[in-house]
């Protein structure tokens, strides 16, 4: 667990309530293993819009490079689970997709639990290259509806999705 310190950007006339600060984990999951298991951009893109974002894989995939994971659990042994593998990729990049996704929620729920507020994510803002693929919003968009059980909870593309931004915004922002 980490956290970044928020910079505000509030107007003197407006009311702040003080300092802000953005609480979050890093995991070692990601989309990084699509590269490992060689897809390339176009069969990402071709393979997605194959799927149906609604529906679940009954895939269990713990989709890590290598061994060890710090978030949401922190398990140095814990192994990649990438198995079976079906024949099909688009059957493959579902559940791969899907085990990414869940890693993400239980992040949320690990966050919750130790008393982030609020306790369940509203809106996530994505970037990067998951922000390039609609379907796989939709369905961690779905799977973090139904595991809190509130259809408010959005996953929606940053407006700026280079990472540099963020790091840029830092550098300009004038705390006090």
């Amino acid at each position: 667990i980490y956290s970044h310190r928020f910079p505000s950007f509030a107007n003197e006339e407006e009311d702040t309530d003080g300092e802000a600060w953005l609480v979050g984990g890093a995991s070692n999951v990601g989309c990084a293993v699509l590269r490992q298991l060689e897809f390339s951009n176009d069969e990402l893109q071709s393979l997605s819009n194959d799927i149906d974002p609604s529906s679940d894989s009954p895939l269990s995939y713990y989709p890590l490079t290598k061994k060890g994971e710090r978030f949401p659990v922190a398990d140095s042994e814990k192994e990649p689970i990438l198995e079976p593998i079906p024949s099909n990729r688009g059957e493959y990049l579902h559940g791969i997709l899907q085990g990414i996704s869940d890693v993400e929620r239980d992040g949320f729920i690990a966050l919750g639990e130790l008393g982030a507020t609020p306790s369940r994510p509203g809106t996530v803002w994505t970037c990067g290259g998951g922000s390039r693929n609609d379907m796989w919003m939709k369905m961690r968009e779905r799977r973090l509806i139904d595991t809190f059980e509130d259809d408010g909870i959005q996953v929606m593309k940053a407006e700026n999705t280079e990472a540099s931004f963020g790091a840029a915004i830092l550098a300009a922002a004038t705390f006090k």
